[in-house]
């Protein structure tokens, strides 16, 4: 199937396009950035690659099955609707979208045009926490009770235009702070492992000025049968990732690049050769995820779970803006 970039910044130049470019299933034929810097860098990466500045212009020159959003935020909508206005599968970075009435109509538009809209939740496919998911799911440690997750970064991650280099901070594009960017993992990631909604958020934020994001978040939610608690900060001392999942029979603690597991059956310390907090590209977990990409373009009624799992994503965070007001 042949798709076309949107956004050829940092994490489509660093992170989708090194996948794409070996995946036999997906393959890139285009790119639309408003960029001509960064147009330009993108077709000197293939010589059959071709750049273009709007939709419309893809649209009129090219005929592709399926486009890649990765743009700001707050630049999510736009494509996404042209998208499937025009019959394309739609696969989008995070956060999602940014907006409750957006996503009621993306998910009408896909549902009515036989297409997928999906989310980029490339953490899933981490070597580590597909490692660690499989124990869960064979019911290593029991009945999930617990997750902690914590993200500890120096900095927000600073982005490729160079108008725009601190957009995370910028509410208007970013749509948060620390937990719309980062939190927005730690949130499918719980609700990826205890499979169902949160019943309840309570959550709590630091915010350096009047006006500014949070650059602090704790979040704690709470479903049928567990609880998860987030922590993330950009003020920290070291660049590291740990998260724990605990059962009735067992625990697991993925510690960057260490995997601990604790079941009645004994102890395992795992190894891996590159840490969670690793880089923030991240090119082998998409091309991890291609396969399942592919897959929901090929079935659209598959991939609604997927959206599903976006939106209430989004719906979560809602929440504990309002609680932590």
């Amino acid at each position: 199937m042949r798709g076309a970039i949107v956004g050829f910044g940092e994490v489509a130049c660093h992170g989708h396009w090194p996948a794409y470019a070996d995946s036999q299933e997906l393959s890139i034929v285009a790119v639309v950035e408003r960029s001509a810097e960064r147009r330009a860098l993108a077709t000197s990466l293939s010589p059959g690659l071709r750049a273009y500045e709007t939709i419309d212009a893809l649209a009129a020159a090219e005929s592709v099955d399926f486009i890649d959003i990765c743009t700001p935020p707050s630049l999510h909508g736009a494509p996404m609707l042209a998208g499937l206005e025009r019959g394309w599968h739609v696969v989008c970075e995070k956060p999602f979208l940014l907006d409750a009435g957006l996503l009621t109509r993306a998910r009408a538009l896909a549902e009515a045009r036989g297409v997928a809209a999906v989310p980029v939740h490339n953490w899933k496919f981490a070597p580590i926490v597909r490692d660690a998911t499989v124990r869960l799911r064979r019911g290593d440690i029991g009945r999930l009770e617990r997750v902690a997750i914590e993200t500890e970064r120096l900095r927000d991650f600073k982005g490729a235009d160079p108008e725009r280099p601190n957009w995370r901070r910028d509410p208007a594009i970013a749509g948060g702070g620390i937990l719309m960017d980062h939190g927005w993992h730690a949130l499918y990631l719980a609700l990826h492992w205890f499979e169902q909604d949160a019943r309840q958020v309570e959550a709590s934020f630091h915010r350096p000025g009047p006006g500014a994001v949070e650059d602090e978040a704790t979040v704690r939610l709470t479903f049928d049968h567990g609880e998860a608690s987030i922590a993330l900060t950009w003020n920290g001392t070291a660049r590291r990732n740990s998260m724990q999942l605990v059962g009735d029979r067992g625990s697991m603690k993925i510690a960057d690049d260490r995997l601990l597991v604790h079941t009645t059956a004994g102890d395992e310390d795992v190894r891996y050769p590159v840490a969670l907090s690793g880089g923030s590209h991240h090119a082998d977990w998409f091309a991890a995820f291609i396969p399942q990409l592919a897959g929901y373009f090929k079935a659209p009624a598959s991939s609604r779970a997927a959206f599903d799992e976006a939106a209430a994503c989004f719906g979560i965070i809602q929440r504990a803006y309002q609680a932590g007001a």
